[in-house]
């Protein structure tokens, strides 16, 4: 189900609701609504909400029970109806051996520290999230902690910034402490870049919201669809494949890149799919006349205005995501809802030009 801009009531509550995660209550509240549009929407939120709520508690079931078999104690456990995410509790002296575990099934972390900012991490970190690829990504966050930084913490307590500053030997863990208050004074010098945004951790397009997301680009054979941080190259693929279209997908992974120009093979739009392997900012953007963004809203927010600067006129730029757009960025020229069987998201449309 798409939701947009010719249904403008109904639209800013699901909107609302997906940025408060209340998007099952919504569903709740608005079921026996008079509103035709709002009681139909409310149906197919349910249903997904439903569906999300089961494929998590599996999850979570399975991943419980995989612990216990190494005896780890579960402390506790919650899970999304609205995100592919299992929260799961360890004790801290329980956390290294509960990633490995997790690791073992195809979950991974986005970040790789080793040595000391390892041994940092699970002294001083509270958390990890881990990711599975799949039709849509599943996400683990493994916490070990819980814990409100005092002013002291936040002066001392190292960060993910300070343990990818410089590498330290084990025995030197503690020194990150000493690392953090001199990198916060560096930056607030001037003299370092204080973004620490990355593209990581890399989520996919869940594969039930593309043909949707084609549709709010208005994407047809004559567009070329770039994919910035392709992964896998699924987009890229399908849009090739429905629209008759040529894309364009960039991926710093040399490992997803393989994947992604195989994907294209199988499905025999090889000829009409590019798959490069390098920093999708530094792509030339001349013949590009469609972009499709699923990336955090800090980097969006960088992305997106330079996007808007370099496009030709008449292209278009669609960025979906659950969390809000961030006020760094111009707003939108359109909004719409996508609602799927697994999944739903908040897709924003920029007409370049307009």
């Amino acid at each position: 189900m798409l939701i947009g801009p010719d249904d403008p009531d109904v639209r800013s509550e699901l909107v609302d609701a997906i940025h408060r995660d209340r998007l099952s209550a919504w569903a709740d509240e608005s079921l026996d609504s008079p509103n035709g549009l709002r009681s139909r929407s409310a149906t197919s939120v349910r249903a997904t909400c439903d569906q999300i709520r089961a494929s998590n508690r599996a999850e979570r079931d399975r991943l419980v029970a995989l612990l216990g078999d190494v005896r780890i104690e579960v402390v506790a456990t919650s899970v999304s109806d609205q995100r592919h995410t299992v929260r799961i509790d360890v004790s801290p002296t329980d956390a290294a051996q509960a990633a490995a575990v997790l690791r073992r099934v195809g979950f991974r972390s986005s970040r790789s520290w080793s040595d000391g900012a390892l041994e940092s991490w699970w002294r001083s970190g509270d958390s990890q999230v881990l990711t599975r690829d799949g039709e849509v990504t599943a996400v683990v966050q493994l916490r070990w902690r819980q814990r409100r930084r005092s002013r002291l913490q936040r002066v001392f307590g190292p960060t993910g910034a300070d343990w990818d500053i410089v590498s330290l030997p084990t025995w030197l863990w503690w020194a990150y402490s000493i690392v953090r208050p001199v990198r916060l004074l560096v930056e607030r010098l001037g003299l370092r870049s204080t973004d620490h945004s990355a593209l990581e951790p890399f989520l996919v397009t869940p594969t039930s919201l593309i043909g949707s997301l084609l549709d709010v680009a208005s994407v047809d054979a004559d567009d070329v669809v770039f994919d910035f941080g392709s992964g896998d190259g699924r987009f890229v693929v399908a849009a090739a494949t429905a629209r008759g279209c040529r894309t364009l997908g960039v991926e710093q992974s040399a490992d997803l890149c393989a994947i992604a120009s195989e994907r294209a093979v199988t499905a025999g739009v090889a000829d009409r799919v590019r798959i490069v392997n390098g920093d999708a900012a530094d792509v030339d953007l001349a013949e590009v006349t469609v972009v499709v963004l699923f990336l955090p809203m800090v980097v969006a927010a960088r992305v997106v205005p330079d996007l808007l600067a370099r496009l030709s006129p008449g292209a278009r730029i669609v960025l979906h995501e659950q969390t809000p757009l961030s006020g760094s960025i111009p707003a939108p020229d359109s909004v719409s809802v996508v609602i799927a069987d697994d999944a739903v998201t908040v897709a924003h449309r920029w007409n370049v030009g307009a």
